[in-house]
């Protein structure tokens, strides 16, 4: 529920572009140390240019969000408690946090800590909302996959604020169920070590093994944007409009925040606003693979939301190829748009090729000739402008030159002065937008007898020169002493503008930290489950071998709502929810939610997300923890405990090949085809079930066997069958 103007909230993954950001408007900025963030190979901040970042935003009224938003192990927990004590005490304005665990240890050693729920946590819906509200988080970060129908339900049905992201990158899988990475490589993104397996090549087959004609890049995802939409966003009752990007550099930053601040200032001076082609060409030309997509902003995408055949930044088209000088770096082209040295160029031939533009002369008929541009070119290949020198160079001079302690300042905090003038004493009082109040004392002076105008004490109080404050209002009381000097007054402002910077410099007391011992046990398993993807396998009964020669008795998981449309036909089985059911599948819970609790109070139900475990408790049916709830230590597990989730089962995180064909991604994108097939020729399998609106992603490379499943925290073992 929106309670204010919207905030602008960008990322920086290092010095230069968390300054970049606050220069050019942000009003909050998220950040990772070097420790237990999702984007672990960003640059970072280290302790002492954390510290740093938070005074220097905190003089101009702009917050500070450290991402903690990694799943961790019970091991690890010792050492996130403590960092999160250090950014506590070193005044960070909230933690963005994935692991309910960590979670659950801030929420008991530091209660006045601000949590944000990351989109890894995959929200997606007000149930969800305020699930995680009811755990402590006081803001959720939405599934980038909701329409703004969705996002407005949402927003008008919980009281926890709403952060949404705007701009940036896409994931083809809902975040914080992917797996590829970790599958492919043992690099986990919920780790913080995605190496982006889903921006690689794949080839595209039918279930019968025929080749689809489809793009070269079927995972990967143009970014998005929505400066059309702030409006509508904000009316729906969003909170914060996040940038994503905090790989991204400091141009990057500083041109999208720019344009974002904006439109975000017209939205809320004039109620609506048209975007400028410029600045959305801008917008482009800092990033883009093939364009922008407004993702699911509208309902479900199309093919449209997909980069094609090139998943990297593919700058602007401004020319095509007539030919190459021969014998040379030289290459005529027929321009459509601007092109200057120091621009950066690539011809997407059968290679591609580029450069910084280094030669540049125009000729007769209408061409250019430009160089060095090396590699095979032909006639007709398009000509792509992927660096614009002015822009950087714009950019650039938003940020260069400034340091946390140094350096001019565009970007200043507002403040609010009153000289009062007390007999022959002084007192200039200094109030600052967020609420802090100084003040400076001086005299004695000429003791008030010879009055004088006050706007030679005015101009000297607007002299805030090189301090992040900028005076806003400026109020007298009191009959000012013309024989007090000037010099005099511009001591009294330097005293309490260095004291206003100190009263800034937010510190915590540092909380009592005691070292956390983990409560986990490796339980030998009591059971093995049998998770069927569909209600087809399950009635096909298929158990492999070396499961029924485990000795264990076997359990089976199906689909809830294929559980309910079967039930006269239902053995011994425990019903599931997806890890993500938007959709189709809620729909159908919602419809038949009453005869559907009175089935399952009997069984129980397996539930992968934070929506649906208050509704079914509250009916009286056991909940268990389902792999989408990322449990990854025995405090997410108490957590969930706490609001009734009986039991649960570990995250995906220690998954291995022995358990079948687990999922590897769960997309609201439906990519053409079955199959997927890479460089290293593993075979992918889509897996489409009619119940749902999600594809599941799973890999053909098993071989089950309940040996090699590792041991646990649950007591029972699960196998995954298609």
């Amino acid at each position: 529920m929106n309670k204010g103007k919207c905030e602008l909230l960008v990322p920086a993954g290092g010095v230069e572009q968390f300054i970049a950001a606050v220069e050019n408007g942000a009003d909050a900025v998220y950040i990772g140390g070097h420790l237990f963030n999702a984007r672990i190979n960003a640059g970072n901040f280290s302790d002492e240019e954390l510290q740093a970042a938070v005074d220097f935003a905190h003089k101009r009224s702009v917050k500070v969000f450290v991402t903690m938003n990694t799943l961790m192990t019970d091991d690890e927990l010792d050492g996130a408690l403590k960092y999160a004590a250090f950014l506590y005490e070193a005044g960070v304005d909230a933690l963005i946090i994935q692991d309910l665990g960590l979670g659950k240890l801030i929420r008991e050693y530091m209660p006045d800590f601000p949590l944000h729920l990351s989109t890894q946590a995959t929200v997606c819906d007000a149930m969800g909302a305020e699930t995680a509200l009811r755990l402590g988080y006081e803001r959720v970060v939405l599934s980038r996959e909701l329409s703004l129908a969705e996002i407005r339900q949402i927003c008008s049905s919980t009281e926890a604020d709403i952060e949404v992201f705007v701009h940036g990158a896409l994931c083809v899988c809902y975040s914080g169920q992917c797996q590829l990475s970790r599958y492919f490589g043992g690099r986990s993104g919920n780790r913080g070590l995605c190496a982006q397996p889903c921006r690689l090549p794949y080839m595209t087959f039918d279930e019968k093994g025929k080749p689809v004609d489809t793009v070269r890049y079927p995972l990967s995802p143009k970014d998005q944007c929505l400066i059309d939409h702030l409006g509508d966003l904000a009316d729906a009752g969003v909170l914060s409009f996040k940038i994503e990007g905090r790989m991204k550099s400091a141009e990057y930053v500083a041109v999208v925040t720019s344009i974002y601040r904006k439109y975000l200032d017209l939205y809320y001076e004039k109620g609506r606003y048209t975007v400028d082609p410029a600045d959305r060409l801008a917008l482009e030309q800092i990033f883009n693979r093939g364009g922008f997509t407004d993702g699911y902003y509208h309902g479900d995408s199309s093919m449209d939301i997909m980069s094609g055949d090139l998943p990297k930044h593919q700058g602007i088209r401004i020319g095509k190829v007539i030919k190459r000088i021969q014998g040379t770096a030289l290459v005529d082209v027929k321009l459509y748009d601007e092109l200057s040295l120091g621009d950066g160029v690539e011809i997407q031939s059968k290679e591609l090729c580029g450069n910084v533009v280094t030669y540049y002369k125009e000729l007769k008929g209408g061409l250019t000739r430009i160089g060095d541009i090396r590699g095979r070119v032909e006639h007709g290949d398009p000509l792509f402008r992927i660096s614009r020198k002015s822009q950087l160079e714009h950019a650039r001079a938003t940020y260069e030159n400034v340091g946390f302690d140094a350096g001019k300042y565009l970007r200043k905090g507002n403040i609010d002065m009153e000289l009062i003038a007390n007999g022959d004493r002084l007192r200039l009082v200094v109030k600052h937008k967020s609420g802090a109040s100084v003040f400076a004392e001086g005299g004695p002076y000429g003791g008030g007898e010879v009055p004088t105008e006050v706007s030679r004490f005015e101009k000297a109080l607007r002299k805030t020169g090189n301090t992040p404050f900028k005076a806003e209002k400026i109020d007298f009381e009191g009959e000012l002493d013309a024989t007090v000097k000037t010099s005099e007054i511009n001591e009294l402002r330097r005293r309490a503008l260095s004291q206003m910077k100190e009263a800034l410099i937010t510190r915590r007391t540092a909380p009592m930290v005691q070292d956390y011992i983990p409560l986990t046990e490796e339980k030998t398993p009591v059971a093995i489950e049998l998770y069927y993807y569909s209600w087809k396998s399950y009635r096909e009964h298929f158990v492999p071998p070396e499961v029924e020669r485990s000795g264990l008795p076997l359990v089976s998981l199906v689909p809830l709502v294929e559980f309910h449309r079967h039930r006269a036909e239902v053995g011994t089985v425990i019903p599931y929810i997806s890890n993500v059911s938007r959709g189709s599948e809620d729909a159908y819970i919602e419809e038949n939610f009453d005869s559907i609790a009175d089935l399952c109070r009997d069984t129980g139900v397996y539930v992968g997300s934070l929506g649906w475990i208050q509704p079914f408790r509250f009916a009286g049916v056991d909940v268990f923890g389902d792999y989408g709830l990322n449990v990854m230590n025995s405090q997410s597990e108490a957590a969930l405990d706490a609001i009734g989730v009986r039991r649960c089962v570990g995250s995906l995180e220690s998954a291995v090949p022995a358990q079948g064909p687990y999922p590897l991604m769960t997309m609201q994108h439906q990519p053409q085809g079955d199959i997927l097939l890479n460089k290293g020729r593993d075979r992918l399998v889509m897996i489409h079930r009619d119940f749902s609106d999600q594809t599941l992603l799973v890999s053909e490379n098993y071989s089950i066997s309940s040996d090699e499943i590792p041991s646990g925290p649950s007591e029972v073992m699960r196998i995954y069958i298609a």
